[in-house]
């Protein structure tokens, strides 16, 4: 550890010529230095493509990221004795209500998107391994929940095999959405129609919305990729479920605004998707029961949020 540090720190005398000094560790791949005025910095180890995705934001000129310094090889990115970081200027955080700064993400999330669409054909040849895939890891996964829950069901009643049994009736209710989902998604793949494709966060926390001096920007860009949106929509969704906000009207109408039901299908599909990963099968009984009761909460909000919007976006051919 300390000798990375020491290596970390002679790069950013040699690439940055700043001689910074380390203060604290932040997390696992981020430290705090300072220069000889006090200045915080924020240096962060990251993949080395992740220049290319700074230069590309760039290029498009969108200006919601907060983008690294440059070194002296005019790079984003530094690579040096077996590591690759960026340096930025550290911003301390003021606390902020969650549901106001989950608002703010939204809209730059929703900004980034809108300035980097590139538009595209759907390939079927392309689009088909990988839902190939997710159908069988659904399938696989489903089948694994059926054959656990009816073990359950041959063992006499008690606390934990109770909510269990209770709550499985949600997870098949959302098995019956998927199917439903999938089939209008594999429609719209198969009539050959072109959708958006933007960069996508990938990884819109919270802690990734930054507050300066007023305006926001967005961090942490280095798992961002080409992709649909609804992606982000739907990490997005389910890391503030729990916040009381209007997610029907905020995602619904706000994002999507009733105009095109492939992306908020394919929304909804990857909710419910992430949603059944998070189910936890343990041989502490009281760790699958809690587990089976959190996610049938999400399935149930998930309904009640947007199920009414489902019958009047979609209006695919179902069968």
């Amino acid at each position: 550890m300390e000798n990375n540090i020491r290596k970390l720190t002679n790069s950013i005398v040699e690439y940055y010529e700043m001689p910074l000094e380390y203060l604290m560790k932040i997390s696992k791949n981020s430290f705090l230095y300072k220069d000889e005025t006090d200045k915080e910095y924020f240096l962060k180890v990251s993949p080395f493509n992740s220049s290319e995705k700074f230069k590309f934001l760039e290029s498009l000129s969108i200006d919601n990221v907060i983008y690294p310094h440059l070194n002296k090889e005019n790079e984003y990115i530094t690579k040096q004795n077996g590591n690759s970081f960026y340096i930025m200027d550290f911003y301390k955080q003021n606390n902020i209500i969650k549901e106001v700064k989950a608002q703010n993400l939204l809209k730059e999330l929703s900004y980034l998107h809108n300035k980097s669409i590139i538009k595209r054909q759907l390939s079927s040849r392309l689009s088909r391994p990988k839902f190939e895939e997710i159908t069988k890891e659904l399938d696989n996964r489903f089948r694994i929940l059926e054959n656990y829950v009816r073990s359950v069901e041959i063992e006499n009643l008690n606390i934990f095999s109770m909510p269990i049994l209770g709550n499985y009736q949600y997870i098949l209710d959302a098995k019956k959405e998927l199917v439903m989902l999938q089939k209008r998604i594999i429609n719209f793949v198969k009539a050959k129609e072109k959708v958006e494709y933007v960069f996508i966060h990938n990884r819109p926390s919270l802690e990734h919305l930054l507050n300066i001096k007023g305006v926001n920007y967005l961090v942490s860009i280095e798992k961002g990729k080409i992709g649909i949106s609804s992606l982000d929509l739907a990490k997005f969704y389910i890391e503030n479920e729990d916040l009381e906000i209007d997610y029907q009207e905020l995602i619904v109408h706000d994002v999507f605004k009733d105009d095109n039901n492939f992306y908020y299908d394919y929304f909804r599909f990857l909710v419910l998707y992430i949603l059944i990963k998070k189910i936890v099968i343990s041989s502490e009984k009281y760790l699958t029961a809690q587990s089976f009761i959190n996610v049938s909460n999400s399935v149930k909000k998930y309904f009640n949020t947007f199920l009414d919007s489902n019958k009047n976006i979609s209006k695919q051919d179902e069968s």
